[in-house]
């Protein structure tokens, strides 16, 4: 995550940035300390307060500005799987990567489960 060095380029505390998306100065330093992520509503409020984009400041992008999705062809997701996304972006990493590893599994098995 580039939390913090958006942060420093732009010369701002931890605490002027929570003002700014009403949170906490803690949870700003969590973020930046990868201990826990922001959720997607905080990620929509960071890349408009930076003026960048989500892929961005998570690191998927090296490219500053935004990038258009077009979700018309994207299947909706069930509120089960809403929810599901929102607990596992609240998952520090290594939880993400066991909770990943679980699900691989699973697929895996139900996969050879089919084919028997």
């Amino acid at each position: 995550m580039r939390l913090k060095e958006l942060r420093e380029e732009k010369n701002l505390s931890q605490l002027e940035i929570a003002k700014a998306l009403n949170t906490s100065q803690s949870n700003i330093a969590r973020w930046e300390n990868e201990l826990n992520e922001p959720s997607s509503g905080f990620l929509i409020q960071l890349a408009k307060y930076f003026g960048c984009s989500i892929d961005y400041i998570v690191g998927l992008s090296d490219d500053f500005g935004n990038i258009t999705f077009d979700s018309s062809s994207a299947p909706a997701l069930t509120s089960e799987e809403n929810n599901l996304l929102e607990d596992f972006r609240s998952l520090p990493r290594q939880e993400k990567a066991q909770a990943s590893e679980y699900v691989h599994y699973l697929a895996q098995r139900r996969g050879q489960a089919k084919k028997a």
